[in-house]
């Protein structure tokens, strides 16, 4: 069962800020990102990525709007950095600043800020804190986790992973809106399904393994683990020893979250 977030507590995620202003912002970042920010209203918020040409996941992010200034919420410190670098190269002659803020955390609580657009179970996010008691952040961790749902560079290969397999087409992707850089092959793999691997939450009685170790079922190599959390972690798992998984129960060593 997946925990849900105390009324009275609230997690702090670090996190980093770009803050997009001046009168080409929107339009510069329509013509890169993933969604569409023609949908981002006042109060609520999208999630989006950055890919390369090839369609390959750089950086994903959740994007709000306060007033005339375009807000990226996305990871902290030198990916931060990383993501703002990549921006700028992109906005050439655009009248747009890009204002770069790496660490700055971000309160998750089931009562103040702006839904989460990923999961209603994921929370409610705010720059301002509620005010409300402290929970530790495994507690987040592992609601994302058990709702198989990736956090950034923790979960894909930078530069290598598709968001098909990430899982990030139903949230992060708008299939209308026109171009985007990696927009062609994106289509192309989700409207194919070329895609031959996907994240899975798993369940865990034995000791989690490490970041890229192999997950093997029933003595066969089934995928290669990602983040974890107490007993559970994600992992990235070949769809063809999906069946095998299913056949797993709790008190298997491994065994597939929300069957």
């Amino acid at each position: 069962m997946t925990p849900a977030f105390p009324s009275d507590s609230c997690v702090t995620l670090p996190r980093g800020q770009i803050l997009a202003s001046g009168d080409d912002a929107e339009k510069f970042l329509q013509n890169i990102v993933t969604h569409d920010l023609n949908r981002l209203v006042a109060g609520a918020s999208l999630h989006a990525c950055l890919l390369t040409p090839q369609g390959k996941l750089l950086h994903d992010f959740i994007i709000t709007r306060e007033d005339d200034t375009i807000v990226l919420d996305c990871e902290p410190g030198e990916r931060a950095i990383d993501l703002h670098k990549r921006l700028n190269l992109y906005k050439l002659r655009a009248k747009a600043s890009l204002d770069l803020r790496p660490n700055v955390p971000v309160y998750v609580s089931a009562s103040k800020g702006i839904q989460d657009p990923r999961h209603a179970g994921l929370g409610l996010r705010s720059w301002n804190h509620p005010g409300l008691r402290e929970s530790p952040h495994a507690l987040w961790d592992e609601i994302r986790i058990r709702l198989g749902i990736p956090d950034g560079s923790r979960d894909a290969e930078i530069g290598k992973s598709s968001l098909e397999e990430l899982n990030l087409t139903d949230t992060a992707v708008s299939f209308e809106k026109g171009c985007y850089i990696g927009q062609e092959l994106t289509a192309r793999i989700e409207h194919r399904g070329l895609a031959k691997r996907h994240l899975v939450p798993l369940g865990f009685n034995i000791p989690l393994p490490a970041w890229g170790d192999d997950i093997m079922v029933q003595g066969q190599p089934a995928g290669s683990m990602r983040s974890s959390c107490a007993t559970v972690g994600l992992a990235l798992i070949r769809d063809d020893t999906l069946d095998l998984l299913r056949a797993e129960h709790d008190q298997s060593p491994i065994y597939l979250l929300g069957q």
